[in-house]
């Protein structure tokens, strides 16, 4: 079953002088096994719109369904639906606080009641699906690590919850590009493992070549819901909102604007390639 929302709005202090439309009008579904990005400019309501999807916020107006319970209901059961879905925010490895490593994965898993066995066991796998199964890493301070490692240890916090859903917000934001692509090289792992994810990015490079959805916000409203590739179609209106395209999709737009005969849906760079030589191989055959 999917995630839901209709018609959600939400007003940060509603009825004072700082009352701030953050989501309007906001009609979306998250269907399983999903890999939908999500962009927009800073302040559009993206982190604003992800925290409805566990509970964390409440819609002002509207409705947010999870695999069928409405979280706004008067019986809803919070901790399951937080059970479902996983959120880890930007800079996640801020909120590490226990002497070592196992424990900081240990603490969701605790938390839901599972014996010690149990728990041991999801902190395990959680660390092998982040590729941090080594021992070593069991007993150490997570404050040790580098800071793609803690980005790691702190997604494996809330894989130990054994989430259906899973959101990242700006995970990659702060790291080097080593560790930037381990990051992204385990979420797409995660997603080819079944998982459902949400990626909220300001990369446009990271979006193109990981999601099959996108969803553009901007000033609390979606504008577009569509493939990916139809989304960096949209060049112009993109711009407007202060947005860019990827760099490869950038260059076909200025190739046919030079008057090449190439695409400009192109996401990735063996794309690129292949319209490039397909179009030199044409103006030769012309010539």
């Amino acid at each position: 079953m999917p995630i839901i929302l209709e018609e959600v709005n939400y007003i940060y202090q509603p009825g004072s002088p700082h009352e701030v439309k953050a989501l309007e009008n906001i009609n979306l579904v998250i269907n399983e096994g999903e890999f939908v990005g999500l962009i927009g400019h800073t302040g559009s309501g993206k982190s604003t719109l992800v925290q409805h999807f566990n509970g964390l916020l409440k819609p002002t107006t509207g409705k947010v369904i999870v695999d069928g319970c409405e979280i706004s209901a008067r019986k809803a059961n919070l901790k399951e639906i937080r059970k479902k879905v996983g959120l880890v925010f930007q800079y996640p490895e801020h909120q590490l606080f226990e002497e070592t490593v196992f424990e900081d994965i240990a603490f969701g898993p605790k938390n839901l009641g599972l014996s010690s066995k149990q728990v041991e066991q999801r902190v395990k796998k959680a660390l092998k699906m982040v590729h941090l199964d080594d021992e070593k890493y069991y007993s150490a301070s997570p404050f040790t690590l580098s800071g793609g490692e803690k980005r790691r240890v702190a997604i494996a916090g809330v894989l130990a919850i054994e989430p259906k859903y899973l959101i990242l917000d700006e995970p990659t934001a702060g790291l080097d590009p080593r560790g930037r692509d381990e990051i992204l090289k385990q979420v797409q792992e995660l997603h080819e493992q079944g998982m459902t994810v949400i990626l909220v990015s300001h990369s446009m490079d990271d979006v193109a070549r990981l999601t099959q959805r996108l969803v553009v916000m901007h000033e609390g409203t979606i504008v577009f819901d569509e493939e990916t590739r139809k989304v960096f179609a949209h060049y112009e209106r993109l711009q407007e909102m202060g947005l860019d395209i990827p760099t490869v999709t950038k260059l076909m737009f200025r190739l046919k604007h030079k008057g090449w005969s190439v695409r400009q849906d192109v996401l990735t760079v063996e794309e690129a390639q292949q319209e490039i030589l397909q179009a030199l191989k044409e103006e030769k055959t012309h010539a």
